[in-house]
């Protein structure tokens, strides 16, 4: 069950984009009651991108939010990426992670 929560998870995930700055969800898992999804953010911006806030959303199978995480990356080059994670506890069964990039310098 724990690899078809993180394949369908992932698929619906998707990228969010913010003014070539790109958060995609590159793993997902569930155990022990600790959600967490492993985020590829993606600079694209020509110049470097310093304190960048994602802001992921853990969402049921009605896809209604169960809690929110977020991720700081202090700085990524010029067109460079940098991982991060984003992590919950909970009793409630994750189905789909949305994230967004929500600023950033």
């Amino acid at each position: 069950m724990k690899y078809a929560v993180f394949g369908f998870a992932f698929l619906l995930a998707g990228e969010a984009i913010a003014g070539g700055v790109s958060v995609s969800v590159e793993n997902f898992t569930q155990e022990r009651r600790v959600a967490k999804a492993i985020l590829k953010v993606t600079n694209d911006l020509g110049k470097p991108a310093n304190n960048v806030f994602v802001d992921c959303a853990f969402l049921n199978k009605e896809k209604k939010a169960v809690d929110v995480s977020s991720a700081l990356i202090e700085k990524i080059s010029t067109n460079d990426y940098a991982y991060d994670k984003a992590s919950i506890v909970t009793d409630h069964d994750i189905q789909y992670i949305e994230c967004r990039v929500a600023k950033f310098d």
